[in-house]
């Protein structure tokens, strides 16, 4: 691990020896892609699209980042700025390996590609996948090696998903509302016992209330609404606008409650807020787009 590391440095000196700032600013605006950038297309996949397909890509999105942030903590690989710090300008928080970026944008686009089964689309995501994979690099925030493990992993999970999702959410909509919620709670449970007996990524506690909340929201909508699919142009707009607004106006809202310390309290609220906004994603959402009419009635 130690030559991969030293031939990353090399390898990442090199590339910011031709550094630009329009470049600088053209990969740090493809890097959000990987990063911020799904707090919006994965609502619009839900609400706009295919509520069956994107509830779905939400929870592997999920269990993804579960493994990503397990394996951070387990691993410890500094990032290339910590070992060389002519490296640079640019930081980041965490360990390195593997990429959350390189691994979560590999499994987002590449589910998004399998569904809409179009080869141009597939072509075109696997240049964003590749771009972001290499932001990571060129901004040197990761090594090579940390986005070809991001890579390979998420290959394993797009296989897994594509395997079995559809036979694991049969099953689970076979079951009573309550053990499925109950299913929800224990996956939520596992999260913040790994991170209170293993871990140390307090992150994996927003996670773990996300989750909860997104799949209590879809045995909710399962059980009592109309899931958001289909409709004219304009409902699907329209519902998109709505759920993003309130979403975004409870993410910088909310996030006045957290304390500044890294007590009780704060692992409480965080993932107490995650939960409240899974919840909007997969069933307060869809309940409101339900009231307003923006949902096709059945049959």
């Amino acid at each position: 691990m130690e030559a991969a590391m030293q031939w990353g440095i090399a390898l990442i000196l090199q590339i910011q020896a031709h550094r630009t700032p329009m470049l600088d600013d053209f990969f740090r605006q493809i890097t959000t892609l990987g990063s911020t950038a799904h707090m919006f297309i994965v609502p619009f996949l839900i609400w706009s699209l295919s509520y069956r397909f994107g509830s779905r890509l939400l929870i592997t999105l999920l269990l993804s980042t579960f493994v990503n942030f397990a394996l951070k903590d387990l691993w410890s690989q500094p990032r290339p700025f910590d070992l060389d710090s002519r490296i640079g300008p640019d930081r980041e928080i965490g360990y390195g390996i593997p990429s959350g970026h390189a691994q979560h944008t590999m499994v987002e686009w590449g589910l998004i590609a399998n569904w809409i089964a179009n080869p141009w689309f597939t072509a075109l995501a696997v240049i964003l996948i590749v771009l972001i994979g290499l932001s990571r690099i060129y901004l040197g925030v990761h090594f090579p090696t940390d986005v070809l493990a991001g890579w390979a992993l998420a290959g394993l999970i797009l296989l897994l998903h594509i395997r079995y999702a559809e036979r694991i959410a049969t099953r689970l909509a076979s079951l009573a509302l309550g053990v499925q919620i109950a299913a929800a709670a224990a996956v939520s449970l596992l999260f913040v016992l790994v991170y209170a007996l293993v871990l140390q990524d307090r992150y994996l506690v927003g996670v773990a209330g996300l989750f909860f909340g997104a799949g209590s929201g879809i045995a909710l909508c399962r059980r009592y609404l109309v899931a958001p699919e289909g409709g004219a142009w304009w409902q699907r707009l329209l519902r998109y606008v709505l759920g993003i607004v309130v979403l975004l106006t409870w993410v910088s809202q909310s996030g006045k409650w957290v304390p500044g310390t890294y007590d009780t309290s704060y692992f409480v609220i965080i993932y107490l807020i995650n939960m409240m906004g899974g919840l909007w994603l997969t069933a307060g959402a869809p309940a409101l787009f339900q009231v307003t009419r923006l949902v096709p009635r059945p049959g």
